[in-house]
């Protein structure tokens, strides 16, 4: 007998364990707009993971729910690492499009964001709204501690012995993964800013990659 974990697979004696990813990616999205961020980055898995695809996927059906149109200027791709998370912050950064919050589809790549950010003098969340994704050890305790949407590694343990003991019981049934849960942390903020980039302290500087900011350093 078999048990993997998010993955989709189908076979004689396998239960495939899945969470729901998409869901994920909508909550992750929508608690940005309801905050009232319109210009959301993304910086996304590896294009061919199953749960990149999925978070992206989440990602965009939040902004269409909102009637927001997706940017594709606005997404980037990372390798689930913080080096990739900073690397590509600093490409949208040195791409000029504004953003006004980041949504990582982890914790590590948001965690490299924050650094990005940070080292450009940006601050979060005043200026730039970080939210990661499956709540790691860590993500408490970033300055400031990370926003992120909850995928348990130890549930996914526990449910993995569960299936693998119906098996071999001669039960086909997987046991239900528990829906992702957004946990709110310091990292993210209604935006300082209006939609042109400025916000309302005429000496405030404008969005991230702003063409009111002028060019990045």
């Amino acid at each position: 007998p078999f048990v993997v974990t998010g993955r989709h697979m189908k076979a004689a004696n396998l239960i495939a364990l899945q969470a729901d990813n998409l869901h994920g990616g909508r909550l992750a999205t929508g608690h940005l707009l309801a905050l009232g961020h319109r210009r959301i980055a993304y910086v996304a898995g590896y294009a061919h993971h199953p749960d990149a695809s999925d978070r992206l996927a989440g990602h965009r059906r939040a902004l269409a729910a909102a009637d927001v149109a997706f940017d594709p200027s606005l997404v980037v791709p990372g390798e689930f690492t913080e080096p990739s998370g900073r690397d590509a912050t600093l490409a949208l950064l040195e791409r000029g499009t504004p953003f006004d919050a980041i949504v990582a589809a982890n914790d590590q790549m948001a965690i490299g964001a924050m650094l990005a950010l940070h080292r450009r003098g940006l601050r979060v969340p005043a200026d730039v709204s970080v939210v990661g994704y499956d709540d790691i050890a860590a993500a408490a305790y970033t300055i400031p501690p990370l926003t992120t949407v909850r995928q348990s590694g130890y549930e996914a343990g526990t449910l993995s012995a569960v299936a693998m003991l119906r098996l071999l019981g001669g039960e086909r049934g997987a046991p239900d993964w528990p829906a992702p849960q957004i946990v709110l942390r310091e990292s993210t903020s209604a935006p300082s800013r209006g939609p042109d980039g400025r916000g309302s302290d005429p000496h405030q500087p404008s969005l991230p990659g702003s063409p009111l900011n002028g060019p990045v350093s």
